[in-house]
């Protein structure tokens, strides 16, 4: 994986409340301040969720350290604008567990020609792995799908020296049936037929009315 670089500036404040939970956690933190548009041009620059950045950190002395760290968290306004990052400090020999985007590979054209449903049901997958080796993406291939079928988990190919940790019996996707509607009666049709049985039903009782009326003519 490419590492990008940012410099950063470290800050003297202390006390935030940023600071005081990551304390209570028991990590520590460093305050520090950086050029926002930067990291932004960074981040979407990136093809995946998780990227290595190189922070060439400036403190007030002339000396500058360095720190390898990915992006764990970035907080922002109603108006998406950057409010506040915070980055997880990592060793590129030991081990780290991120959260991965899985990205499906193919087209099970058979399935879809019949009229099926591709359900992503999982869209990222926990992997533990090396910094330098993280994926940009987990590759579930779908193309040799059919109808019923579906890939877990346990199926998708990840880089040597890493494992997934989520549950390998989990589904990823699935190939639904088609979902057949009933055909329902139109419903201008069915009020025709109400309409036409009132109208038949009111022309008997006029034509009981009218044999009544000739019975009574006669008998006078």
């Amino acid at each position: 994986m490419e590492t990008q670089e940012l410099e950063v500036r470290r800050r003297s404040e202390t006390g935030k409340g940023t600071a005081r939970k990551l304390r209570a956690e028991g990590l520590d933190p460093v305050l520090l301040s950086l050029e926002k548009r930067e990291l932004e041009r960074i981040l979407q620059a990136a093809a995946g969720q998780n990227i290595l950045i190189q922070l060439k950190i400036k403190g007030e002395a002339a000396s500058e350290d360095q720190e390898t760290v990915i992006v764990k968290e970035v907080q922002k306004d109603p108006l998406s604008r950057m409010l506040h990052a915070d980055f997880m400090g990592v060793l590129m020999d030991q081990l780290i567990t991120v959260e991965v985007a899985v990205r499906l590979v193919g087209e099970p054209t058979v399935a879809l020609q019949e009229g099926a449903m591709v359900q992503q049901l999982r869209r990222e997958v926990e992997l533990e792995c090396l910094p330098g080796d993280i994926p940009e993406y987990v590759d579930a291939e779908i193309a040799h799908l059919n109808i019923g079928e579906s890939v877990h988990v346990e199926e998708l190919k990840v880089p040597e020296g890493s494992r997934i940790l989520t549950d390998a019996k989990e589904p990823v996707v699935v190939i639904s049936a088609p979902v057949e509607e009933e055909e329902e009666k139109p419903e201008e049709e069915e009020l025709g037929e109400e309409v036409g049985e009132e109208e038949e039903g009111v022309d008997k009782e006029k034509d009981k009315d009218k044999e009544k009326d000739k019975e009574e003519e006669g008998s006078s």
